[in-house]
């Protein structure tokens, strides 16, 4: 798929992601992580596909950054940002702590040899 990764503020051709864990895990890793899972999970609540809710999250993301790029605005006119829902700081943390299972249940288990 050919998409805007708003982690980077870059467009690339990367693999669709097989399910929504993978999805996430795309977009997982920025400041604005939650925001973006919310809007993918959202748009995955309303029917559209995987694919079609990344590109829309990176799209619109884009549509963000150069909406706010060309003018230098005082601290007090800046438009705000969409916060992210709960859903998608619920998200995030069930991504990591799947994450965090897999590293102990490895560094846990028993060495194989002598």
């Amino acid at each position: 798929m050919y998409w805007y990764n708003p982690k980077i503020h870059a467009s690339e051709r990367v693999a669709a992601p097989p399910n929504d864990e993978q999805a996430v895990r795309m977009l997982a890793g920025h400041p604005d992580s939650a925001r973006f899972v919310s809007e993918y999970a959202e748009l995955r609540r309303s029917g559209a596909p995987i694919e079609r809710a990344l590109v829309s999250v990176g799209h619109e993301e884009r549509l963000r950054e150069h909406e706010h790029a060309p003018v230098r605005l005082a601290w007090r006119e800046r438009p705000t940002r969409s916060r992210p829902s709960a859903g998608g700081y619920e998200l995030l943390v069930a991504l990591r702590l799947r994450e965090e299972g897999r590293d102990h249940r490895r560094a846990t288990a028993p060495k194989r040899g002598y």
